[in-house]
């Protein structure tokens, strides 16, 4: 039996590579994009592509007609983007575990995430402490099998310049294991093999086990 997909966060750096390698994967016929507003990404084009316009803040609203099998979350923002610390929160840990919520509804037995190398509930870095907040509430619930993908910096085309990242990209191209920059199509790739080929109930994937995850998909 194919699989219907949900992906939250689809229009983002990894959820368009989630959503293109998706399309193509042998195992879905249905995949669906959640989006704040319709997109006319490449994946948009493909047959088997939907977009559901949604409001985050009121997923609970929404009443979809169908199971869902396999979810795949990206949803994240930046301090740049959202300055307000409780929208950062909101968007950073809420929404992943509403989303997660609202899939157990429609029997979901995946849920995929992308979170960060070094995230902990106790971290004194902001950002590290919410990811692991947003991976400790999802813990608590009853998926089947939760994958979690912890990637160090994300390089791929964000459809706009960042100095910084650029930056910060000829260094940590260099630097060893969990710490060395990660292509965001490698990331899409290790949490679509953790939905397909693992029956782990719980998945932690390190950033240097997902390097070359999206060259080993297409040899496989």
């Amino acid at each position: 039996m194919k699989k219907t997909a949900w992906v939250a966060g689809a229009s983002g750096l990894v959820g368009g590579h989630l959503m293109s390698q998706l399309c193509e994967h042998e195992a879905y016929d249905r995949v669906i994009a959640f989006v704040r507003s319709p997109s006319d990404a490449p994946w948009s084009k493909h047959s088997k592509t939907e977009q559901w316009p949604v409001d985050y803040a009121n997923l609970n609203a929404l009443q979809p007609e169908s199971e869902a099998h396999d979810l795949f979350c990206a949803l994240g923002t930046t301090r740049k983007r959202t300055p307000d610390p409780i929208v950062y929160r909101r968007i950073d840990v809420d929404y992943p575990n509403d989303f997660a919520r609202l899939g157990l509804k429609q029997n979901a037995r995946f849920y995929g995430v992308v979170s960060a190398h070094g995230a902990n509930p106790k971290s004194l870095s902001s950002y590290l402490r919410m990811k692991g907040e947003m991976e400790s509430g999802l813990e608590s619930l009853n998926y089947s099998h939760l994958a979690i993908a912890r990637p160090g910096m994300l390089k791929g085309d964000r459809g706009e310049f960042r100095m910084l990242e650029k930056v910060g990209e000829v260094f940590t191209d260099r630097l060893p294991g969990n710490y060395r920059t990660i292509h965001a199509s490698d990331v899409a790739a290790a949490l679509i093999h953790a939905a397909n080929e693992s029956s782990a109930a719980f998945t932690v994937i390190a950033s240097k086990a997902m390097q070359g995850a999206r060259k080993k998909s297409r040899d496989a």
